[in-house]
């Protein structure tokens, strides 16, 4: 399901970075994006453990539960239960989304950030002077991603400064906020390196591009 986006929130986005490229030869693409992975294969890998942690829990259970001690048959029953029974359960997206390690999350945003720069042609300008500014939503993973010669003077540090402005607007849904905010402080930062050309063409579309 792509993003609840109105239709005034594009207009705002879309006249941030027309302002914002004014300044500056640079260029500046926005991509939003729901989530960047299902996750599905997460409850699968959590089954695959806890099953094989049930021969190691049942002789601890056996003082407990002196049915614990059971045949290597039943062993491989309650191997399959517990696979089968932790599959199912982790498989309703709520729960699937909550046991997946937030580190593993932003590992498949930042691949799907890659991705989207080359996408939409990120790297196609003359100068080398296009960035990315890319957002997904339910990993609430941001990240700006800049070209060669951008990515030559324009450090991740100054970047990671305008996400951690962005990331409590996001928190509070507040997605178009979010957006121009960053679009201003992007072309802020890129006018100081990259002052506009005469003449200063719009290699780019200034589109606000929602991807599922």
């Amino acid at each position: 399901m792509k993003p609840d986006i109105t239709k005034a929130d594009r207009h705002k986005v879309v006249a941030a970075v027309k302002q914002a490229e004014l300044s500056t030869s640079g260029e500046i693409i926005v991509v939003v994006t729901s989530q960047s992975d299902d996750y599905v294969h997460v409850p699968i890998h959590i089954a695959a453990g806890v099953a094989l942690a049930v021969p190691f829990i049942l002789p601890w259970a056996k003082s407990f539960f002196p049915w614990a001690a059971v045949s290597l048959w039943w062993v491989i029953g309650f191997q399959l239960a517990a696979f089968i029974g932790v599959a199912l359960i982790l498989s309703h997206a709520w729960f699937r989304y909550l046991v997946t390690p937030r580190r593993l999350m932003h590992k498949y945003a930042h691949r799907n950030a890659a991705s989207q720069f080359l996408t939409f042609h990120t790297h196609a300008t003359g100068g080398r002077t296009g960035i990315l500014i890319f957002v997904s939503l339910l990993e609430r993973y941001v990240e700006v991603l800049g070209d060669t010669a951008i990515s030559a003077k324009v450090s991740q540090a100054d970047w990671q400064k305008i996400i951690n402005e962005m990331m409590p607007l996001l928190k509070n849904a507040k997605l178009a906020d979010a957006l121009v905010l960053g679009i201003e402080k992007s072309g802020h930062t890129l006018a100081k390196h990259f002052p506009p050309d005469t003449p200063n063409p719009n290699e780019l579309p200034d589109h606000f591009i929602v991807v599922g």
